[in-house]
């Protein structure tokens, strides 16, 4: 029988815990409807907008003006038409490079997992914690095993580390601010001044190691992935059993995931010294 590792999450939807937690949520189900109106047409007047979406013209006016606070949206000096700003294009624009970052890993991460023998795993950094967004998994009964959208404190996590190691100054002093961190095991480090050298050691080998500080008797190496303007957007990793990920196969797993990170990288059109 297959024996994994998942982590777990809380079932069910968000409690509301007043009558006025809703009326937020109207506000941006009317602004995201009012966004999507506007996207369909090449520029769209106030009466039409509002005509179209069966809201009262003050109404609109006043979702509009919100939109464009934030550049979602853009009124025309000419004829006062409404059209869509540069931030929804931006905004937009990340859906395929998040695509294009899934596709390009996925036959990498097949690959390194049959190097390795072990699952392999692809993650971002949101915040103070991983998400992981794609997984290979290793034919092993005894695997490690994340769900896409499972969740993982940066500091206990391969990838978390290898993302943060490589991460400018001003970010790792943001995260660290947060501590101390959660223990989850006798091996989690959970100070803020526990990080400094390993972030050293990460940074000149060009992995991280997780040893058992997320769940006992699992282990994790991890490496960075760079864009093509060289910034830092996600990391790969191999997971599994101590058992099998045993001290003396460490630098050469290290190395294999550190190659597959900077296939990566190189896919993605980022030039590594």
């Amino acid at each position: 029988m297959t024996k994994e590792i998942e982590v777990k999450r809380p079932r069910g939807r968000p409690r509301l815990v007043s009558k006025e937690t809703g009326a937020p949520a109207k506000a941006l189900d009317k602004g995201l409807l009012t966004l999507k109106a506007i996207a369909e047409t090449d520029g769209i007047s106030l009466n039409d907008l509002a005509l179209n979406l069966d809201m009262p013209q003050p109404t609109v006016y006043r979702l509009l003006a919100t939109l464009e606070s934030h550049r979602f949206v853009t009124q025309s000096k000419t004829d006062a038409s409404w059209s869509i700003g540069i931030e929804a294009f931006r905004v937009g624009s990340a859906f395929p490079r998040a695509a294009k970052l899934l596709n390009l890993a996925r036959p990498i991460l097949r690959e390194l997992a049959q190097k390795t023998g072990e699952t392999a795993n692809l993650g971002v950094l949101d915040g103070s914690e991983v998400i992981f967004i794609a997984q290979h998994e290793t034919h092993h009964a005894i695997r490690a095993f994340f769900r896409p959208g499972s969740r993982a404190s940066w500091h206990a996590s391969g990838i978390g580390k290898a993302i943060v190691s490589f991460s400018d100054i001003q970010s790792r002093q943001e995260l660290l601010k947060k501590g101390p961190f959660e223990q989850f095991t006798q091996t989690t480090k959970i100070q803020p001044s526990e990080f400094s050298e390993e972030f050293r050691r990460i940074k000149s080998l060009g992995y991280s190691f997780d040893d058992e500080e997320r769940y006992l008797g699992m282990r994790c190496v991890a490496a960075p992935v760079f864009d093509s303007q060289n910034q830092l957007v996600a990391g790969v990793s191999i997971s599994g059993p101590t058992a099998r990920i045993i001290n003396k196969e460490i630098p050469h797993l290290g190395s294999l995931t550190r190659q597959a990170g900077e296939e990566l990288s190189k896919s993605l059109g980022a030039s590594l010294a």
